[in-house]
């Protein structure tokens, strides 16, 4: 169980925990809609979206260091198709900008999370701990259309790929974090739906509460993490509603 009282933060994993969507359906859909912008340098859609996700997977790695994960990115992915690293990451964000709003037709709030999310706010910072593979317009874009966003929840922080360097589910992620956020591991909860991802935050002291879903995270990009299926120790689960319950009455308990 985890001890309320010592805790003064709680990151929250935000895909299939706080919005609900199919990976499987989202990619593709995301995935044509940016094929649109690089139809001069590839003509196939099946060797972009190769090109593409074998990019995405470098932005997992450690190296280069200096760069952030959106650069990291650019960096594997301009030579693959003959273009310059300041025109990969413009094309990209022009998209964000104008295009990627037609895919919050495949995302919907989970239930319980705004309710959740107001409620802790008020007592506890609250972190978008999301595997920092979007950049920030991206990522803010998704928060709204999950009904959580700026407007809306005081987030103290957003991890995102134009300003972070580590991802999941390595634990240089989660120290990234906590730099950023100048917390102690003792002092946060990692709340997510991924055994791995999310609770190898456990490793460092960080409290862990495993979101039970019906499903099983449904991964397009994976890591060796992934293959080896490690168990990781888990302090707490349950629902959100679960969660939204046990917290309301220690908030009610405590005042």
């Amino acid at each position: 169980m985890i001890n309320w009282n010592e805790i003064t933060t709680l990151l929250f994993d935000l895909d299939n925990t706080l919005i609900m969507f199919d990976e499987k359906e989202f990619i593709p859909l995301y995935g044509k809609n940016i094929f649109a912008y690089f139809t001069q340098e590839i003509t196939s859609y099946e060797e972009f979206m190769k090109l593409f996700l074998a990019s995405t997977h470098a932005m997992l790695e450690k190296e280069p260091k200096g760069l952030t994960n959106l650069e990291k990115f650019a960096a594997d992915f301009g030579p693959k198709i003959n273009l310059p690293f300041g025109v990969i990451i413009e094309r990209f964000l022009h998209f964000y900008n104008t295009q990627f709003d037609q895919l919050s037709q495949v995302i919907s709030p989970a239930p319980y999370a705004l309710p959740l999310l107001q409620l802790v706010s008020e007592h506890f910072g609250v972190v978008a701990a999301t595997n920092p593979l979007f950049p920030r317009i991206a990522t803010e874009k998704r928060l709204t259309w999950g009904n959580i966003g700026l407007d809306v929840i005081p987030w103290l922080e957003i991890t995102v790929a134009d300003a972070y360097s580590t991802a999941k589910p390595y634990l240089s992620y989660y120290e990234e974090v906590l730099q950023k956020i100048d917390k102690t591991p003792n002092e946060c909860v990692m709340i997510g739906n991924d055994r791995i991802n999310d609770m190898i935050a456990g490793k460092l002291g960080i409290k862990t509460y495993f979101i039970e879903t019906n499903t099983t995270p449904d991964k397009i990009i994976t890591t060796d993490l992934d293959r080896e299926n490690p168990t990781f120790p888990i302090d707490d689960s349950g629902t959100l509603k679960d969660l939204y319950l046990q917290l309301k009455a220690f908030i009610k308990d405590k005042n």
